[in-house]
């Protein structure tokens, strides 16, 4: 029997189950100390998230476990759920729905009932239908992989952002399931507490087990996330060393013309071809043919694309435009992409809403 914010009678000779969602801490407490709840059980209870956690007293088992939600953001927040188990009652209290208790809830509606129709085995369904709904999100989780895979490879700055924003998220899963299959595991003991029968712990060790293979799971989605991001960086690193081979490049190309022009514009008398008619467009066709020869070198040497000799008519006839607009075109290329690596836009991620469970 379920019973929501309310104190019923306990039926002869059987137990209730109590869920308490979004109530206040004062009908929290009127209900618990109802039941001889220790007082300690109840302030921790009432106190902020916690892990989750295992108490045990002769007469009661406090339990704190952990299901997921979506953020407004799209990303994973732990949310606690209380448990109050004793020899005829379970009280379980949470803020907002939770998946594991609405899905009981609804077997119970279409008179499904449980595998270990006992408090402990109550407690055990309800574990088992939170742990279901991991695999969902580990597939998810790798969904992003594939897509993060390829941001990776073209070094685009999404894929760092969306990176550390998922291992953040595998953190949290991780944080929250180690101590909770640690819980599980206790509860399976042979020999444990009184309140917790065989089959109910033959219950627990399949939750245990089931989490173990989330974990593993977890630990390959985390090594994963690891190789995108140094594939992420492995493709800065390409793209920046391009970046400065190119500058290099015209840097070297540029230095030669640089000291010709200098030469030529110092203020002497003597200067050759200062009075010659065509002297002006001599040096420019010599320092265009320079610059050709350099870039053609270059090439040879592939620090930069060889050049075709169909390309070469037109090379020389846009002669120093080419070579006077090439290493601004460079320079903004790498403004451009370390803008774009520092303020990178995030897409829209999927799942944003209104803070559902997982």
């Amino acid at each position: 029997m379920k019973s929501e914010g309310s104190s019923p009678e306990i039926p002869q000779g059987g137990w209730i189950w109590i869920d308490m969602s979004a109530e206040s801490p004062t009908a929290i407490v009127e209900l618990c100390s109802a039941f001889d709840i220790p007082k300690s059980f109840i302030d921790e209870a009432l106190a902020e998230a916690s892990l989750p956690m295992i108490e045990e007293r002769r007469e009661i088992i406090y339990v704190v476990l952990n299901a997921f939600r979506s953020t407004s953001e799209g990303r994973l927040a732990p949310s606690e759920v209380d448990f109050f188990l004793g020899p005829n009652f379970v009280i379980s209290v949470h803020e907002g729905d939770i998946v594991s208790t609405t899905t009981v809830q609804e077997r119970f509606d279409q008179g499904i009932g449980l595998t270990v129709p006992t408090p402990s085995g109550l407690l055990a369904q309800l574990a088992m239908v939170g742990s279901r709904r991991l695999p969902g999100l580990i597939d998810q989780l790798e969904g992003k992989l594939d897509v993060l895979e390829e941001l990776a490879m073209a070094a685009d700055a999404r894929a760092l952002n969306e990176v550390y924003a998922l291992r953040r998220d595998v953190i949290v899963m991780r944080r929250v399931l180690v101590p909770q299959r640690q819980i599980y595991d206790e509860l399976a003991e042979p020999g444990g507490h009184p309140l917790v029968d065989e089959d109910s712990r033959r219950e627990f060790e399949r939750v245990a087990d089931y989490q173990a293979q989330v974990l593993e799971s977890l630990e390959t989605a985390r090594s994963l996330l690891g190789s995108v991001l140094e594939t992420y960086r492995g493709a800065v690193a390409d793209r920046t060393n391009e970046i400065i081979r190119v500058l290099t490049v015209f840097s070297a190309i540029l230095l030669p013309l640089t000291l010709i022009s200098g030469i030529f514009g110092m203020n002497f008398v003597d200067i050759p071809l200062a009075d010659h008619e065509y002297g002006f467009w001599i040096m420019v066709g010599a320092m265009a043919l320079l610059a050709g020869v350099l870039w053609y070198y270059f090439g040879r040497r592939r620090f930069v694309g060889t050049p075709r000799l169909s390309d070469l008519p037109k090379a020389v006839g846009l002669g120093i435009y080419q070579v006077g607009t090439a290493p601004i075109r460079a320079v903004a290329e790498g403004i451009g992409s370390t803008i774009r690596l520092v303020t990178g836009n995030q897409d829209d991620r999927d799942g944003e809403g209104d803070g559902g469970d997982y």
